[in-house]
């Protein structure tokens, strides 16, 4: 299967019925076929490689799904992409179109080598009365579909390829975990560059045969309205969108059947208090670029706060030691990988990386290594994320996980968002620095003070520093690279 064959499916049974915003899946098959035969005859071929540098638009979609159509590969780019970061995806993707909206166009101008098409023209080519026909031979599963570069939050960011049968398989996996059905509503303002809005959001309303509503940003006031709609199901989100919804709610909550957070940790107090404000528990899920999403809070409960709870279907995980691979008791720390058809085939350009992201078992058994180290919590069947492998801290001997004072930061009053890193120290390697948002002044010695009634001595940051914003992608994960950037700045 591939997603090109949910779409034609569900046009088949529901034709008539919206699938994205106001679109009906007729008009979006249609138009999918209309947007390919362009393309084409601008010059794309099978293989090609097409990026799409926009916003949430009706032009990302028709340009998304056309493409994919003539068996080209598609590139999402983050809209906040600018001269640097641009330079290196379209380059190491060899990209020979790029699919811009008015305002990314400009930031595009500068390579001449790729061909730009205005995600508007997209649109006017989808509205189209005129007939197209399907191009052959259709894309198969072991086909490469998308190449979805990583949020770059560690240093420069590498392309993991997706074939369609990765596409279908993370689209499924997602839709029967949930239970999502064509009677349901998505409501996200996800960007559709990131695996989250892509492959879950838009993906998984093809796989289902419901609707998608989505905006081009995220706003608070605007969200509420739209989940209070009768017909809007579910909801997903990354924390910080969780909170803001909070602190923008006023009166009665929406009522919907699902709600899922993912992309970053969210943290146990928002958890506890969406609990007790809407009235239902989020799901949180975990997953990555290279695989999409492999654990997910049960559907049916419980969901256990700070937990990614259990493996979704036709996902397998291991918590393992990082240099043989081999499994750890319950209850201890290691790194976690995941195997399954949902798992990319590498990453492009770049078969070092490629290798070194990999571990096959003696059973033959081919596991991708996340870097997250995790626990499996035997008690609750569930798994924890605990952290990154790259931002363990070792202090004296001892390891300090970031997340888990983060988490202990974030329940203190007056602290909205905190993010603890490694300093270099000449006596025990490394001592935990936390860099804090505040409501109001920053009290360096009572947070310490309140630390150490919850963590050991070696897990309380030696510095405290207030910061106005931290620095985050566009999917609210925090850069810790440039947090570093910024201490050693400091000196």
């Amino acid at each position: 299967m591939t997603i090109l064959d949910f779409l034609d499916a569900a046009r088949a049974e529901r034709g008539g019925a919206p699938a994205l915003n106001d679109v009906t899946y007729d008009e979006l098959y249609a138009g999918s076929l209309r947007v390919a035969a362009h393309l084409r005859e601008t010059g794309v071929r099978r293989g090609d490689r097409l990026a799409i540098f926009s916003e949430n638009r009706l032009g990302f979609a028709f340009a998304y799904l056309g493409a994919l159509r003539l068996g080209a590969i598609v590139v999402p780019v983050n809209v906040l992409y600018r001269a640097a970061e641009l330079e290196h995806v379209l380059s190491d993707a060899n990209v020979s179109v790029v699919v811009a909206s008015e305002t990314t166009k400009p930031h595009v101008a500068a390579f001449p080598a790729a061909r730009i098409v205005d995600a508007a023209t997209v649109e006017a080519w989808a509205s189209q009365s005129t007939p197209a026909t399907m191009p052959h031979p259709a894309p198969g599963a072991d086909d490469d579909a998308v190449i979805i570069y990583t949020s770059g939050t560690t240093g420069r960011s590498k392309g993991a390829v997706m074939t369609h049968g990765n596409l279908a398989a993370i689209a499924s996996q997602v839709v029967t975990a949930w239970r999502w059905s064509a009677r349901d509503t998505l409501y996200a303002a996800l960007p559709l560059f990131h695996t989250h809005g892509l492959s879950a959001g838009f993906n998984g309303t093809l796989a289902s045969g419901g609707r998608f509503i989505f905006d081009a940003r995220f706003d608070a006031a605007t969200a509420l309205a739209t989940l209070r709609r009768d017909d809007v199901t579910m909801f997903f989100g990354v924390p910080t969108m969780y909170v803001r919804l909070l602190e923008a709610l006023d009166g009665e909550p929406p009522a919907l059947r699902l709600w899922v957070s993912g992309s970053a940790a969210l943290a146990p107090d928002v958890f506890t208090a969406f609990e007790k404000r809407f009235g239902v528990q989020i799901l949180e899920r975990y997953g990555a670029t290279e695989f999409g999403f492999a654990l997910g809070n049960r559907f049916g409960g419980p969901r256990v706060a700070g937990s990614v709870g259990i493996p979704l279907p036709g996902v397998r995980v291991r918590v393992a030691e990082r240099e043989t691979g081999t499994a750890v008791p319950a209850g201890e720390v290691g790194e976690l990988l995941v195997g399954g058809p949902s798992v990319t085939r590498g990453y492009w350009n770049a078969p070092q990386a490629t290798a070194a992201a990999f571990f096959c078992d003696d059973e033959g058994m081919r596991w991708y290594k996340s870097g997250d180290l995790a626990t499996y919590d035997a008690e609750n069947e569930v798994y924890r994320i605990v952290g990154r492998l790259k931002e363990l801290i070792i202090t004296g001997g001892f390891n300090v996980y970031p997340l888990e004072v983060e988490n202990e930061l974030n329940a203190l009053p007056g602290i909205r968002a905190s993010a603890v890193i490694g300093a270099p120290d000449p006596a025990r390697g490394e001592l935990p620095v936390a860099f804090v948002e505040c409501a109001g002044e920053l009290d360096a010695e009572a947070i310490r003070t309140a630390l150490g009634l919850r963590l050991a001595s070696f897990k309380i940051p030696r510095e405290i520093v207030a910061i106005e914003h931290l620095p985050r992608n566009a999917l609210g994960k925090v850069e810790k690279h440039r947090l570093r950037d910024l201490l050693a700045a400091r000196g």
